[in-house]
Parts: C-alpha cells; sequence; structure tokens
C-alpha cells in the first residue's frame, strides 16, 4: 500500500514538510509505502487549457514536464497527502498549479464527463501559517478535501495550524507532531482496509 504527498511548500525543510514528514512516519510505522513530492523543487508549468486530456480515457497532458512524475505518483497510491502554507488566504501557487494540472484526470469524450482514475482512495490534509487566526487554514483544509473528493479521493482528517512564525516552529510542537503521525497511522489503516 502506498501513500504519496504532495508538499505545495516552497521550503523543503519548513514548517509544511516538517508536518507532512511526521504524517508519513506515522503511515510508515502503519506499514505504508510513503513517497514525498515537493513541486517548488521541480519543473512543472501551468495548465495551458488545451484539453488535449479530455478526448479519449488514453489521453493525457500535452506538457512534458515533471507534472508526469506526480501523475504517476496519485495514479498508483492508494492515499493522497496534500499539504500546503496559507499564501494570501489560500494554498501556494506552486500547488495550485499541481491540482489545476490534475484535471487531466478526467475525459470528457462525446460530452460525458468521467474520471480517468480507477478505485476510491483515501486522502489527509496538513495545512499552516504564521497568522494566529485559525479559520483560514480551516477553510483552505477544507477547500483541498473538496478537491480530493472530486478525485474519489475520501478525507480521513486534517491538522490545520496557525502561529507558525517561522521555519522549525512546528517541531517544536509535540501536539502538532503527535496528531500528524496518528494521521499517517489512520491513513495507512484506512488505506489499507480499502483495498
Amino acid at each position: 500500500m502506498e501513500i504519496v504527498a504532495i508538499c505545495g511548500s516552497p521550503r523543503p525543510k519548513g514548517n509544511t514538510a516538517t508536518l507532512i514528514e511526521a504524517l508519513l512516519e506515522g503511515a510508515r510505522e502503519g506499514g505504508a509505502k510513503t513517497t514525498r513530492l515537493d513541486p517548488a523543487q521541480m519543473r512543472i508549468e501551468d495548465c495551458t487549457a488545451g484539453d488535449e486530456c479530455l478526448v479519449s480515457a488514453e489521453a493525457s497532458c500535452r506538457i512534458d514536464d515533471d507534472m508526469q512524475q506526480i501523475y504517476g505518483a496519485l495514479r498508483r497510491a492508494q492515499a493522497w497527502v496534500f499539504g500546503t502554507p496559507v499564501y494570501h488566504s489560500h494554498v501556494t501557487g506552486t500547488l495550485k498549479r499541481v491540482i489545476d494540472r490534475m484535471y487531466a484526470f478526467y475525459t470528457n469524450a462525446g460530452g460525458e464527463w468521467r474520471l480517468g482514475l480507477e478505485g476510491r482512495r483515501r486522502g489527509a490534509v496538513i495545512v499552516v501559517q504564521a497568522d494566529s487566526e485559525e479559520e483560514t487554514p480551516r477553510r483552505v483544509a477544507e477547500y483541498l478535501e473538496q478537491i480530493m473528493r472530486a478525485y474519489n479521493v475520501d478525507p480521513v482528517g486534517c491538522v490545520a495550524a496557525s502561529s507558525l512564525t517561522k521555519p522549525g516552529d512546528a517541531a517544536a510542537r509535540e501536539d502538532l507532531l503527535a496528531r500528524a503521525k496518528e494521521l499517517g497511522r489512520e491513513l495507512a489503516s484506512e488505506a489499507g482496509a480499502a483495498q
């Protein structure tokens, strides 16, 4: 059983990454194989709305970049994790670019919309912000859970945290690390049960 995490932060060792790593550690303890991808360190172009991906179930995005690696990982995995810091009340542009390009999983042959992914998956979300206000990270987490549901991914939980001002703050928050690790174990258990 494989879990793939998409880290939407430009900081490979920032607070988002710290909590994703705690989640993945818990998932490995639960028997899962884990993969973390960092789109900020990859070459991923914007969606150009060419719509070639919609032609048939065999069609895919015509843009030849590192998104092809992400498509493969998401197809293989039985569980997805999306993580992001809050940028201007939303996900980072890095993660939004990945989400926009996931459009290629759909087809619209003959006017009928179909998802080109087999089966159901489980998912989890990590959202962090520097500000102490708590509603925004929860709202961003709800958005990511909504995106997951559009791809037949059933969210099992999230960590939505505020007041993580500097890189390294999450590493000092035992409560958040424990919650992320437990969420990883739960995700591995839920994903294994869904197979």
